[in-house]
């Protein structure tokens, strides 16, 4: 076999691989609701100063961007989300390459309140925000998380009882 064909033919495969890595992102379902039942969601991190050109353009001339995340367990897909998101403790995700401003943060969810649309979410611990933009990037980053669903039209988050957008504002 000529080398060009061979080289072809590595180059067909590579390609298949990478195609087939990015297929799993794709089949979660788009219209899934807060409360479906899964093992698989998004969460979203943030690809730092590219001006909304990835994701949604959030603070500091950033993106929020979703990333597929296998859950620890079945479980609601809001709750699990969250979850993921927040036992994410590595700086930059090792697969997507993206920003997490909740890495050095301690949450955990106390509770998750739904009337209609509308969720409050209620977490207990602590915050540790790096620079200027990190306390936005978080709230930015709960908030895709939350809102992904298209039965959540509006969330809101509390930490020990206080108004988290509150305690970020400035940060």
């Amino acid at each position: 076999m000529p080398r060009r064909e061979l080289a072809l033919r590595w180059l067909w495969l590579a390609l298949l691989v990478v195609m087939s890595c990015n297929a799993g992102d794709s089949d979660l379902d788009p219209g899934m609701k807060a409360g479906t039942v899964t093992d698989r969601a998004r969460v979203y991190l943030v690809e730092t100063e590219d001006g909304g050109v990835n994701g949604r353009r959030i603070a500091c001339g950033d993106s929020a961007v979703p990333v597929v995340v296998t859950l620890v367990r079945r479980e609601p897909a809001l709750q699990g989300s969250l979850e993921a998101l927040l036992s994410m403790t590595e700086t930059w995700d090792d697969r997507s390459g993206l920003y997490n401003a909740l890495h050095a943060s301690r949450l955990e969810i106390e509770r998750i309140d739904r009337s209609g649309a509308e969720v409050k979410v209620h977490f207990r611990g602590y915050l540790e925000i790096g620079d200027d933009c990190d306390g936005q990037r978080i709230l930015a980053q709960l908030t895709e998380t939350a809102l992904q669903y298209p039965d959540v039209q509006r969330a809101t988050f509390y930490l020990e009882g206080k108004p988290l957008a509150g305690l970020l504002a400035g940060k």
